[in-house]
């Protein structure tokens, strides 16, 4: 038993070696590559794309250790995302590849949890207090630049430290990610284990979409919804601005300001919709070869066998 796990440690360091060297691309070059996928000339390009992003994939499992699989199941499910992401990769949207793939390497990894956690029961009542905690520290991280601390967080809700760490130990890791809880019983637990500081991708189309799109969708806002989002997102090459700063430019509450942000963003959303291509379904099923981990420097893929532990 010992043997086998030293075997497989070493095994993921090898990987973890072989993926370091791989060089990154520049946005123009991940662009170039998404082109010539577009028009069936990927080649072995599109390989780069990829292996480009590997070292990333590990940052994200990491994030999911302890949670009922092995961390090289993880890194597997999560290169299987990030494989997924580059087939839908849009290189029209200006972002770089690796902010689009995170939200694909997430749900692949999710996804093979939800298919190995062991299911218990949690009230409805300790999920939304868990969503509300979890919610407060994503708007306080992105406020305040970093991330948020239990007593930023717990003076925000106007509870203890105490409460906060009570909320936070419900054992989300042993619930099914895919139980359906809230109201409506149509939202998946796995949609509570996302990274607040994740990057949302409504406020990252409005922060690298294109420059000439953004202005002309924002005539369309009234001044007070233009001044928030030019100040929230520093948009024309100005800086960004807090919900309470720009409270007090406006004569609001840091509250209003959210609410006007908010509304602000569902209609750039539509109007930017409007005059761009959005995402269609999967454009073509993965490469068989890709599958089956013919990436070069013997990538991950190509030791995992179809049982999920990895080759010796």
């Amino acid at each position: 038993m010992a043997n086998r796990s030293t075997d497989r440690n070493s095994c993921i360091s090898k990987y973890l070696q072989e993926i370091s060297e791989f060089p990154l691309l520049t946005k123009e070059e991940e662009h170039a590559i998404a082109v010539r996928m577009q028009t069936g000339e990927a080649d072995t390009s599109y390989h780069d794309l990829v292996e480009s992003n590997l070292s990333f994939v590990v940052k994200v499992a990491s994030e999911y250790r302890n949670m009922g699989l092995p961390f090289e199941d993880l890194l597997n499910e999560g290169n299987i995302g990030l494989i997924e992401a580059a087939h839908h990769f849009d290189h029209t949207r200006g972002t770089k590849f690796i902010t689009y793939a995170i939200w694909w390497i997430r749900k692949s990894i999710l996804k093979a949890l939800s298919q190995h956690s062991a299911m218990v029961r949690i009230p409805n009542y300790q999920l939304k207090k868990v969503r509300n905690v979890r919610n407060t520290e994503r708007m306080l991280s992105r406020e305040l630049g970093r991330e948020a601390d239990r007593e930023e967080i717990s003076k925000e809700l106007r509870v203890t430290i105490a409460k906060i760490d009570e909320i936070l130990q419900v054992k989300m890791r042993e619930l099914s990610l895919d139980d359906k809880v809230g109201r409506d019983k149509d939202t998946p637990i796995s949609d509570y284990l996302v990274d607040g500081r994740s990057i949302n991708p409504e406020d990252e189309l409005i922060k690298n979409e294109n420059q000439g799109l953004i202005r002309l969708a924002l005539r369309s806002l009234n001044d007070q919804e233009q001044t928030v989002i030019i100040n929230r997102f520093g948009l024309e090459g100005g800086k960004t601005f807090t919900l309470k700063e720009i409270g007090e430019k406006l004569g609001v509450s840091r509250e209003r300001v959210r609410q006007i942000e908010n509304q602000a963003k569902k209609r750039l959303r539509k109007l930017i919709a409007r005059q761009q291509r959005i995402d269609g379904p999967v454009r073509r099923a993965l490469s068989a070869r890709v599958r089956r981990g013919a990436l070069r420097g013997g990538a991950l893929l190509a030791r995992v066998k179809p049982g999920g532990s990895l080759a010796h």
